[in-house]
């Protein structure tokens, strides 16, 4: 029974949660969509065939939606979808299955796991024992996953944090309110500051090869769309990307533990040799 574990992550949660999955799964692969969107056919091979992602804006992530319109799942028996999220309740599993339904499939199990806030143009980077806390909760969710996803249980797990209201009367509003505005004009409003050294990380761990270096100094693309991973704010080694109109300056950075830049930036077709020549470069600043 072949696995493959698809995802997306810009901060390192959703990878995170992938690989322990991998861990748990026998014969299983995980794969970048971000690299799998260069293609120009997707075919997926797997038996069981899952997704791990962020929720952005209370639904799907651009690029995922993208994979999933694009790929072909006829090998696919078995579909399962973890979201890894803040905490807030929403559609996202009906939104997918929106999209498989086309396809004549449809989720067999899909999760939610709380991880660490990465949103900080809002919120407060996470502590150290909310990050325990949560990793914790998370381990423990695995086990279930695991043990559902092997036997090939139906899984439709219900939202803890389900609330009618929010999922289908605010939060559909909201989101086509945060696309339609470009997430209230925040990719307009990304700028390195003083501290920056042109170690050239952010553009390399850019998921939409939005940011290009000029003279050593990080620019952001106005032809090209931003996927809003904030993996250049939470991983420049010197804090130096910031977004107007927020407190991001005096905001801490969160990245997972155990994800680094080089991992992030492995989802796009770069070479290692190219990314570990920036992150060398970075760490001497």
């Amino acid at each position: 029974m072949k696995t493959q574990i698809f995802y997306f992550s810009g901060t390192g949660n959703s990878l995170y949660i992938a690989r322990e999955l991998q861990r748990k799964l026998p014969d299983s692969t995980v794969v970048p969509m971000i690299d799998a969107l260069n293609t120009d056919k997707i075919e997926v091979t797997g038996d069981v065939v899952g997704f791990v992602f962020p929720i952005h804006a209370f639904t799907l992530p651009i690029p995922v939606k993208k994979f999933l319109e694009r790929a072909n799942l006829d090998s696919a028996s078995y579909i399962f979808a973890i979201a890894t999220r803040g905490g807030s309740p929403c559609r996202i599993f009906t939104d997918i299955d929106k999209i498989l339904k086309k396809k004549g499939k449809s989720l067999d199990s899909r999760f939610f796991i709380d991880m660490p806030n990465n949103y900080i143009p809002v919120l407060e980077a996470p502590s150290r024992e909310e990050i325990e806390r949560l990793e914790t909760e998370a381990e423990k969710k695995l086990e279930i996953i695991q043990d559902i996803i092997i036997n090939r249980r139906k899984g439709q797990e219900k939202d803890p944090n389900g609330s009618f209201w929010k999922e289908n009367m605010l939060f559909p509003v909201l989101t086509v309110f945060f696309h339609k505005t470009g997430y209230l004009n925040t990719e307009r409003n990304f700028y390195s500051d003083s501290n920056c050294s042109g170690c050239g990380l952010c553009a390399k761990t850019c998921l939409s090869n939005k940011i290009e270096m000029r003279d050593g100094v990080p620019h952001w693309r106005k032809d090209t769309a931003c996927v809003f991973c904030f993996a250049c704010i939470h991983y420049c080694p010197s804090k130096a990307i910031q977004l107007r109109k927020t407190k991001t300056n005096v905001r801490g950075r969160y990245h997972h533990s155990e994800v680094t830049a080089k991992d992030i930036a492995s989802q796009k077709q770069v070479t290692s040799a190219d990314i570990l020549k920036v992150i060398n470069n970075s760490n001497k600043c």
